[in-house]
C-alpha cells in the first residue's frame, strides 16, 4: 500500500511537471491518469535484430493510405495496403500546408538547433514516458503498425528494419519518418547515397518502375559506371487519390538523385476523388483537376518538358482522370510523354523494398 501511494505521488509530480511543459489544458485532454499508469509502467521492446525469412521490406505512407512491400530473394513481391482512418487524412493534410512548417533539422542557420531545442526537448520527453514523440508520429505509427502486422501474421517474417517512402508533404520532416518507425520498434533504414534526409515517394516510385537504379549493384565499381551513363530527366510525378492531387517537376538521374525542391511541387488536399461528391458539378470538378495538372508546366514553361509521367496514388488509373490527364498535357506541350502506370499504388513501397535490399552492399 505505501509502494502504491508513494508511486501515485511520483505520478501525479510527473503530470504537473508535463502540465507545465505541454500546457495544462493540452496535456490533460491528451492523456488521462489511466494512460499515464500504462505507459509508466511498459516494459521496453525488445526487437530482433534479423528477419526470420530473408527479405526486404520498404513501407510508403501516402495521402490517404499505406503499404507495405515484402520483396524475397527469389523475386517475389508481397504487398499490403491499409487506409488511414480520419485523423490520419487530417494530419496528412495538415501537414501539406505552409502554416504547418517549423524548424526541424537539417539546419541551414548555425542558430537552428538552439531555437529548435525546446520541440525536441518535448519530443525527447514524451518518448521517455513511452509515448511518440508527437501526437501526428502516433497517427501514422498506427497505420504502420497495421501493416507490419499483416505482413507479420500472413508471411510468418519479423520486420526488425525496413526503409520508408512518404509523400512529399512540406511539413513532414525526417525526425518524424524516423520516429515513427522509432515507436513501433522498426529500424528506420535510410537509402545509401539518397541525397535528401526525407525518401521521398517519387524516388521510390521512379526506382519501383524500374529506372535509375545500377543492375549490379553487389559490385561498387560497375554500379557507378552504370548510374554514370543514365540519362538525367525531367519527369512530371503525379499522385491521384481518394483525397489528394500531388504533381511535381522534377529531374533525375538515378533514383538516389532526385530534385524536387518544394516550390515544384504542389499538392492540394481539395481535389482528391472524394471531393467529386462536394462539387458544384462533376464537369467544373474534372475542369479544376485540368487546370492543376497544367499549373507547374505553366508556370516554368520556359524549363525543358517532361519526358515521362510517373503515376501514384490509389485512384491514378481512373478512366476519367487518365483521360483529363492527357488532354492537360495535349495542352501545354502539343502531345502526351510516355505514361507509367503499373501499380501506381502499390509502387513507391516497391521502390522501398528495392532500396532496402540494396542497402547492405
Amino acid at each position: 500500500m505505501a509502494f502504491l501511494l508513494q508511486r501515485g505521488m511520483v505520478v501525479s509530480a510527473s503530470i504537473l511537471l508535463l502540465s507545465y511543459l505541454f500546457g495544462f489544458s493540452g496535456f490533460v485532454s491528451a492523456i488521462s491518469p489511466a494512460s499515464f499508469y500504462r505507459y509508466w509502467s511498459q516494459k521496453p521492446l525488445v526487437v530482433s535484430t534479423t528477419e526470420s525469412r530473408n527479405c526486404s521490406v520498404g513501407f510508403s505512407l501516402q495521402s490517404s493510405y499505406g503499404v507495405v512491400a515484402v520483396s524475397f530473394d527469389n523475386g517475389e513481391t508481397i504487398t499490403y495496403k491499409v487506409y488511414g482512418d480520419e485523423s490520419y487524412r487530417e494530419v496528412m493534410s495538415r501537414l501539406s500546408l505552409d502554416s504547418s512548417r517549423h524548424l526541424a533539422p537539417p539546419y541551414e542557420d548555425p542558430g537552428d538547433p538552439f531555437a529548435d531545442g525546446p520541440r525536441r526537448a518535448k519530443r525527447s520527453f514524451r518518448k521517455s514516458i513511452g509515448l511518440p514523440a508527437t501526437a501526428d508520429v502516433g497517427v501514422l505509427s498506427e497505420v504502420v503498425r497495421a501493416l507490419r502486422q499483416k505482413a507479420e501474421s500472413d508471411l510468418g517474417i519479423h520486420i526488425s528494419s525496413a526503409v520508408m517512402a512518404v509523400s512529399h508533404l512540406v511539413a513532414l520532416y525526417q525526425d518524424d519518418v524516423q520516429e515513427t518507425f522509432e515507436y513501433i520498434g522498426i529500424e528506420y533504414i535510410e537509402p545509401k547515397n539518397y541525397f535528401r534526409p526525407v525518401f521521398w515517394e517519387n524516388a521510390a516510385a521512379y526506382a519501383g518502375y524500374g529506372f535509375g537504379m545500377c543492375e549490379h549493384y553487389t559490385n561498387p565499381e560497375v554500379c557507378a559506371a552504370e548510374e554514370k551513363d543514365m540519362p538525367l530527366e525531367n519527369i512530371l510525378a503525379v499522385h491521384y487519390s481518394r483525397t489528394a492531387l500531388m504533381t511535381s517537376l522534377a529531374v533525375i538521374k538515378t533514383a538516389t538523385a532526385l530534385w524536387e525542391p518544394d516550390y515544384r511541387h504542389l499538392e492540394d488536399f481539395t481535389l482528391g476523388y472524394d471531393a467529386i461528391d462536394s462539387s458544384e458539378s462533376e464537369e467544373n470538378y474534372w475542369d479544376a483537376v485540368r487546370n492543376y495538372l497544367q499549373e507547374l508546366m505553366i508556370q516554368y514553361r520556359h524549363y525543358e518538358r517532361p519526358s515521362k509521367i510517373i503515376l501514384t496514388g490509389d485512384m491514378a488509373l481512373d478512366e476519367t482522370f487518365t483521360r483529363v490527364l492527357k488532354e492537360a498535357m495535349v495542352g501545354v506541350m502539343g502531345k502526351v510523354p510516355l505514361i507509367f502506370s503499373s501499380d501506381p499504388e502499390l509502387v513507391a513501397a516497391k521502390g522501398a523494398a528495392e532500396f532496402r535490399r540494396r542497402n547492405d552492399f
